[in-house]
C-alpha cells in the first residue's frame, strides 16, 4: 500500500494511489518508520515513528 498509485480494485474513481507513498517518502526522508495493522471490519492503524530530536 505504500507504492505509488496502489489501489485496492475498486473502481469508484476515488483517489490516485500517491497518499501512503508520499506520507512514505516524507517519513523515510526523517529517518522515521511506517508501518500498519488492520482488521477486516475493525478498522486500520497506522504507525509512525521518529527518533527523538534534541537541542
Amino acid at each position: 500500500i505504500f507504492e505509488p498509485f496502489f489501489s485496492e480494485r475498486r473502481n469508484d474513481g476515488s483517489g490516485t494511489g500517491l497518499g501512503l507513498a508520499i506520507v512514505k517518502s516524507i517519513v523515510d526522508g526523517c529517518g522515521g518508520t511506517i508501518s500498519v495493522e488492520s482488521v477486516v471490519g475493525a478498522g486500520t492503524v497506522f504507525h509512525l515513528k521518529f527518533k527523538a530530536y534534541k537541542k
